[in-house]
């Protein structure tokens, strides 16, 4: 009996080892590899039989992949992957997964700006465009197994080591041009300002071309049929229950709430702005404008919290040198205002951090006032923009927008911009810094604002605008078609004053029939006496969608 035991657990021990060095084996003759293209992806064609003839279907294996390699060849490859062999570039296959990330070198596609630190503060230094930066380190932790993006390399500029993010960066010159010529319209109208080829090298050149990835967060689900209400936030904490009411009474689903006003107060006690500002915010305490914001969520609201950026005598007060000033150094005033500069990096930093501040509370944080103050094609030589990098505004305005839905989407929460409607029918910025096009690459959505009174008689052949709105934002709209590529990107603001509850009716009509579904009415601040007017015309004519009720942003 105990020599069968023996005999027994020997086998067992010869079964294993044979086991083992079976698996040692398949792993020396089909060891595992990782993709480790160029770029963030490799794309493979592989021939299949399909009704009897063949057909090529593309795989896409992003950085970081794991295949068994089949068959090592000097330039290709043979790995399996999926069930599927395939053939590879030798040169795009790693031995380790830490090795995946390891580049030489990256190419700036757009000028962007360095950090000292991972995640760190702007440094004032910037990369231009086509730059080659050595690279130090690269970091799997880094690597995004969705999409094959490293999210952030260590880099060598001059004597200095920096970070950059990776999305601005391609891996070699050629990928950097392939969007060098974009199909976009562009008016030469400011050429006579600013000289021959300005346009050009403003709204082309010094712009990113490269498409954003559409981003949609598991927690806080995309949301492109907003039709939204702007109101501050001293009127929402003051009258909750009545803006509470018009979920019911009319087909409002968003509210749009004030959080810095034009005049660069901050309306509630945020901890954003005291590490910039000794004053100029006010209000609510930051947990209590949390559980008022929740409150509404709760009740189906999309919530999205407005920051007014560069149109701020608060912070331009504070900080001169960062202002828009008088070749003498002076405060300039423009539209009864002083302004922070766009090219200012710490104003860039100061209303982003008001964003991600905001971004850890609402749905999405739409900027305001992202721009330059009119007239300044006028003023050249008496005024002082501290552009520091030699931008044009349109290049700035968009970077800066880069900047903030970066900060933004890291809290899982979108970015939208407010524009003047006459850059979107005048294909350029209007001298204000705002492409549409290149916004629509910078931001998740653009709000044009087409209010009709705000336009001449006789604007896009409608003889009397402010007396016929619905065929005002129906023209504007049909102008909108050929410009935005992504139609739910579109939110026009509508005219919610000086009107009747039918003409707000009829510029939703004018909205939806031409075929978008987002919209936002401007009830000045929402005071309840201009809203309730106007109630009756807040309904959508082309029928709602269901509710998703996921659509509220969780904890």
């Amino acid at each position: 009996m105990k020599k069968k035991r023996r005999i027994f657990i020997l086998a067992l021990l010869s079964l294993s080892v044979i086991l083992i060095a079976a698996g040692i084996l398949a792993r020396q003759v089909y060891p595992t590899m990782y993709i480790a293209p160029a770029g963030n992806s490799l794309s493979v064609q592989v021939p299949s039989m399909e009704n009897g003839e063949i057909r090529e279907d593309t795989v896409t294996l992003v950085r970081g992949t794991a295949v068994k390699l089949r068959k090592r060849g000097t330039d290709t490859s043979m790995v399996e992957y999926e069930g599927k062999t395939l053939e590879v570039p030798s040169s795009s296959l790693s031995e380790t997964y830490a090795g995946c990330v390891q580049v030489p070198s990256v190419f700036v596609r757009t000028r962007t700006e360095l950090r000292k630190e991972k995640n760190g503060p702007l440094c004032q230094v910037a990369a231009e465009k086509g730059e080659e930066l050595k690279v130090v380190s690269a970091s799997v932790q880094d690597l995004d197994s969705e999409t094959g993006m490293v999210n952030w390399y260590e880099v060598v500029r001059g004597d200095e080591t920096y970070w950059i993010p990776g999305q601005y960066v391609e891996p070699d010159e050629e990928s950097v041009h392939a969007w060098d010529e974009p199909n976009v319209a562009v008016s030469d109208y400011w050429n006579a300002a600013y000289g021959e080829g300005y346009s050009t090298d403003a709204f082309v050149a010094q712009e990113d071309w490269k498409p954003a990835q559409k981003v949609d967060f598991a927690d806080n689900p995309r949301k492109d049929d907003v039709r939204g209400l702007h109101v501050t936030l001293e009127q929402l904490a003051a009258n909750p229950d009545y803006y509470l009411s018009l979920k019911d009474r009319t087909d409002l689903n968003a509210l749009v709430v004030e959080l810095k006003n034009e005049g660069g107060l901050v309306e509630y006690e945020s901890p954003a702005a005291a590490k910039w500002l000794d004053t100029g915010y006010q209000g609510l305490s930051l947990e209590q404008l949390r559980e008022l914001v929740r409150q509404f969520q709760d009740a189906g609201y999309y919530m999205i919290g407005r920051i007014s950026a560069f149109k701020d005598p608060v912070f331009a007060t504070a900080y001169p040198e960062e202002a828009i000033q008088t070749t003498d150094g002076q405060l300039l005033e423009i539209a009864q205002s002083t302004w922070a500069s766009p090219y200012s990096r710490k104003a860039w930093e100061y209303n982003a951090d008001l964003c991600e501040e905001a971004a850890g509370l609402f749905n999405e944080v739409q900027l305001d006032y992202t721009r330059f103050p009119e007239g300044l094609a006028t003023m050249q030589g008496e005024v002082e923009l501290h552009n520091t990098y030699d931008e044009s505004k349109a290049s700035a305005i968009q970077h800066f927008t880069q900047y903030v839905r970066d900060r933004v989407h890291e809290h899982d929460a979108y970015l939208s911009v407010d524009v003047f409607a006459q850059v979107l029918t005048a294909m350029d910025d209007q001298d204000l810094g705002q492409y549409v096009p290149g916004l629509c690459i910078a931001a998740d959505y653009v709000s044009p604002m087409p209010y009709p009174d705000h336009f001449v008689n006789g604007s896009l052949g409608v003889e009397n605008p402010a007396m016929e709105q619905g065929e005002m934002l129906k023209r504007y709209s049909q102008i909108a078609q050929s410009v935005y590529t992504d139609d739910d990107q579109y939110r026009p603001w509508l005219q919610g004053y000086s009107n009747t509850a039918q003409d707000v009716q009829d510029q939703i009509r004018a909205v939806e029939e031409t075929g978008f579904k987002s919209w936002l009415i401007w009830c000045s601040n929402g005071d309840t006496e201009i809203v309730e007017p106007r109630v009756k015309g807040m309904k959508t004519v082309t029928g709602k969608q269901p509710e998703d009720k996921t659509a509220d942003k969780t904890e």
